[in-house]
């Protein structure tokens, strides 16, 4: 019985030919256990003829050490950027707030917003709809035109080459080339919008891009639209 309970200690070790038979079956192994690899060979003579595995196994350490560091950089970068794009956007929020009425409004969107945001050109325009007084200070679309530029009920469309379309952009259509476009819904009866971004720069805004911060700018436009376009409408034309 004593003998039976021992039988797996007396298991012989595998045997060089299984080794080799092994790691042929599983080239992996090696590779995922390169510091195993770098660990259990020998140093090896200059003079010698045999390839040397172990400066190859730290070569190979050395690039996925100079892998990682690069991802760590990049991430860091992003994330750094992302942080300054959000700070932007939340700059022009407030400056959008501070708007006296709709020709105020309208000054912030096209003056300051482009500084604040580091493009071009910014805009807002409507279909038609908006009461005469607020109409006076955006851009005018066709009616169903929205729909035809962003797609039927699209919130938003990034476009990384683009012609600069006279309808959004005015006399500064020619400088664009690539924009980002964010559905306005101002409701109350008011007509749909649109807030263009425009850049000289292709690709700078493309379809993989976020749409998050401009949406919530887009909200706050929205709101000052609705308050002044309908305060508006009590004055005389």
């Amino acid at each position: 019985m004593a003998e039976q309970g021992n039988a797996s200690d007396d298991t012989p070790p595998p045997t060089p030919r299984q080794v080799k038979a092994y790691l042929r079956e599983h080239p992996e192994f090696l590779t995922n256990n390169m510091p195993l690899l770098a660990e259990l060979l020998p140093d090896l003579s200059p003079e010698s003829n045999v390839v040397d595995l172990q400066s190859a196994v730290v070569k190979r350490l050395r690039k996925e050490v100079e892998d990682l560091k690069a991802s760590a950089k990049a991430l860091i970068t992003t994330t750094r950027s992302n942080m300054s794009t959000q700070e932007r956007t939340h700059q022009a929020a407030l400056a959008v707030l501070a708007a006296e009425g709709m020709d105020s409004l309208a000054r912030i969107i096209t003056d300051e917003l482009p500084v604040v945001l580091q493009v071009d050109v910014v805009t807002i325009a409507f279909e038609p709809g908006l009461p005469k007084p607020a109409a006076l200070y955006v851009q005018e679309l066709g009616a169903g035109e929205l729909d035809a530029m962003l797609g039927e009920n699209a919130p938003a469309r990034l476009r990384e080459t683009v012609e600069g379309e006279q309808p959004l952009y005015g006399a500064a259509a020619r400088l664009v080339t690539s924009d980002a476009l964010v559905r306005l819904q101002p409701g109350e009866g008011l007509p749909e919008g649109v807030l263009a971004l425009g850049t000289r720069t292709e690709g700078t805004f493309h379809p993989q891009q976020g749409t998050e911060l401009l949406g919530f700018l887009a909200r706050v436009v929205e709101h000052m639209v609705r308050r002044w376009a309908t305060a508006d409408t009590s004055e005389p034309a």
